[in-house]
């Protein structure tokens, strides 16, 4: 089973997707004090088939800025480079439209590079980034439509991931909203 590393974990919908998918989350965290509580409650969920969510998982509420990969690793008592996948969905408001699209200059929308800087630290293989579709087309610091997504794309590059961006409406996959979300992969 391949191990995965979640930041900005909300209540766990991602993670507890990735699980059933076969995936076995190690940690989980978010800022925000009902989400990981009620990511806490989601945590021995039944996945059928004998498994339970978020079983091996350690659960803490945390800013994304203070969390150093070095420290987590050993937390886990795992070597650089054994997490294959760093999952997360970066707050959102920054790039929507109900956050004005504030982008980097919302406090939030520069949590982007502590999702990579977090990545870097334990050398993650793969990345799932979930957000919203407004950061296809949010302007970065240059002001141009799409560089935010730009910007992050080309400080992934630079720091050895190639990626694939693509829009999925939760729709298309059985869930009853029309939920419109930018996924990007990332991948060494």
């Amino acid at each position: 089973m391949s191990r995965f590393i979640s930041v900005f974990s909300g209540a766990g919908g991602l993670d507890l997707g990735l699980e059933q998918a076969g995936w076995d989350c190690m940690f989980a965290t978010d800022f925000d004090a009902a989400a990981v509580s009620t990511l806490s409650e989601n945590k021995g969920f039944s996945l059928g088939q004998g498994r339970r969510a978020l079983e091996s998982a350690i659960i803490k509420q945390a800013d994304v800025r203070e969390v150093d990969g070095a420290e987590l690793l050993a937390e886990l008592g795992l070597a650089r480079g054994a997490i294959p996948l760093l999952a997360g969905g970066p707050p959102c408001q920054a790039w929507s439209s109900g956050g004005l699209q504030r982008g980097f200059e919302d406090p939030r929308g520069q949590l982007v590079d502590d999702y990579l800087r977090l990545a870097q630290q334990i050398d993650a293989r793969w990345l799932l980034f979930e957000n919203v579709r407004g950061l296809l087309t949010a302007r970065g610091v240059d002001g141009m439509p799409g560089s935010a997504l730009g910007y992050v794309r080309s400080r992934l590059y630079d720091l050895g991931w190639l990626s694939k961006v693509a829009l999925l409406n939760a729709a298309d996959y059985g869930v009853p909203q029309r939920r419109v979300r930018l996924i990007l992969i990332g991948y060494r």
